[in-house]
């Protein structure tokens, strides 16, 4: 193993054995050893008489407390040494130092979990203005309750694997004997096999199930290995719908999870952060770091329930792997009155003469984008999105969209990876691969939905 650097020793002298940090006003008790003031002093208040020295459990008095103005002054100096270290170029510092995670912000640790935010902090963020009054704790602390149920939910998936993974095999020997050449002509001649005695239609059917079998089998690994990939690398959240940036024409269920397009404008006020005249809406939480993955069911209340697989097996379907009640809740909504600029169930007939007109645009955007005026939905402008309609799925990242599916999937799946660069789509009933979207995130990332079409809804899972 390689020996620390001078820099990191002298780190080690600094750092207060209670908060794990570099000391912040530090003071001296009677045996000697130093602290950080607010440190120590919350061991008096919360500690019966007498008092001991957590590191020596020496006894000490609270009034003979002194501040170390020259230590103060060398954490200091270390703290500098530090940030001018931090930003030499990655490949000048030493092993140990790349392999670290540090703030962007602040070049520090990170010691810190922000319960309100759900973000990971320094000393210095956790100190600072926005995250001053909330629910901090040591990243270790946090990480406690979730490692058992982690550990326990991969070992139920590894299980899962192995299962499939041995019906797969099993079912494979099985059509290969089955259909093994030698032996069929073990028990057929050849000449009588290919003349004078037709293939039973026993084993036509026979070897038709084996087929379809096999089909749905490889069909149902793909599925488990792309949803055995996301639950091992993606955190599933539960989002909800801002309704204070959602258009007018859109109104937002009361639990934030759905939203339909009325024709009706449904919002008195303008909001300064709301869309118009695009009838869009932003997730309520952000995303400045991680891997997350939500799902986004698209409903239309004339499809059938059989319209997907019918469009797969018509038109084609997606390719690769990825590793009404309802309507009672809102109030003022009509299907007859239609809204000029939006669409209605007439314009279908745009879509069967071959033009495309999305009805709705699922993914994400940048918190920055312009909410006012007509959009263009490119990563240059800050969306990364799929459009969809009944003629199926169309991306556009330039001037021209253009079409990557022949169908619209009922269920999408939106994984978002901020610091890989990743926006990735899945058909979430099939865990088959849609799109991915390869780009560089800055700021807060927000789920984005987009509808624009009277009876139809989108709702976001879980």
């Amino acid at each position: 193993m390689a020996a620390a650097s001078p820099l990191r020793n002298l780190e080690d002298e600094v750092l207060c054995s209670i908060c794990l940090d570099f000391l912040r006003d530090p003071v001296t008790i009677d045996c000697g050893h130093v602290f950080c003031y607010h440190c120590i002093i919350k061991v008096c208040e919360s500690s019966r008489q007498p008092l001991n020295c957590s590191l020596c459990k020496a006894a000490f008095k609270k009034e003979n407390m002194r501040h170390v103005w020259q230590m103060a002054s060398l954490v200091e100096n270390i703290w500098r040494m530090k940030v001018d270290e931090e930003r030499q170029p990655r490949e000048e510092r030493p092993p140990e130092q790349k392999a670290a995670k540090l703030c962007g912000r602040h070049l520090e640790k990170l010691h810190y979990y922000c319960k309100d935010d759900q973000q990971i902090l320094c000393v210095m963020c956790r100190e600072s203005r926005e995250h001053r009054h909330h629910a901090a704790v040591l990243l270790e602390k946090a990480a406690q309750p979730y490692r058992g149920k982690i550990l326990n939910h991969l070992k139920v998936l590894k299980g899962d694997r192995d299962r499939i993974q041995n019906f797969q095999s099993t079912g494979e020997d099985e059509i290969q004997a089955l259909l093994d050449p030698s032996d069929i002509l073990s028990r057929y001649p050849r000449k009588k096999f290919w003349i004078e005695k037709p293939i039973s239609p026993a084993i036509k059917k026979r070897a038709e199930e084996f087929s379809d079998k096999l089909a749905s089998l490889e069909k149902g690994l793909r599925g488990f290995h792309g949803k055995l990939m996301r639950d091992l690398e993606y955190k599933t959240m539960k989002i909800i719908l801002n309704s204070q940036t959602a258009n007018g024409y859109l109104s937002v269920s009361p639990n934030g999870k759905s939203m339909i397009f009325t024709g009706l404008w449904m919002n008195k006020y303008q909001h300064g952060q709301r869309f118009d005249p695009e009838p869009a809406v932003l997730g309520s939480n952000g995303f400045t770091w991680g891997k997350v993955y939500w799902e986004v069911k698209v409903n239309r209340i004339w499809w059938g329930a059989e319209e997907e697989e019918e469009a797969m097996r018509y038109r084609g379907g997606a390719r690769g792997v990825f590793g009404s009640s309802y309507f009672s809740g809102f109030l003022g909504i009509t299907d007859e009155y239609g809204s000029p600029g939006y669409r209605n169930e007439n314009e279908e007939l745009e879509e069967e003469n071959g033009l495309w007109s999305k009805f709705c645009i699922v993914g994400v955007a940048r918190e920055s984008v312009v909410r006012r005026g007509f959009l263009n939905f490119t990563p240059e402008e800050g969306f990364w999105t799929l459009q969809l309609s009944s003629a199926g799925v169309c991306v556009c990242t330039g001037s021209d969209p253009f079409q990557i599916l022949s169908y619209c999937p009922r269920m999408i799946g939106v994984a978002l990876d901020y610091d890989g660069g990743k926006v990735t789509f899945t058909n979430a009933r099939t865990q088959e691969f849609i799109y991915e979207f390869s780009s560089s995130f800055t700021g807060r990332i927000f789920p984005f939905l987009w509808l624009n079409c009277m009876r139809s809804r989108l709702t976001l899972r879980p």
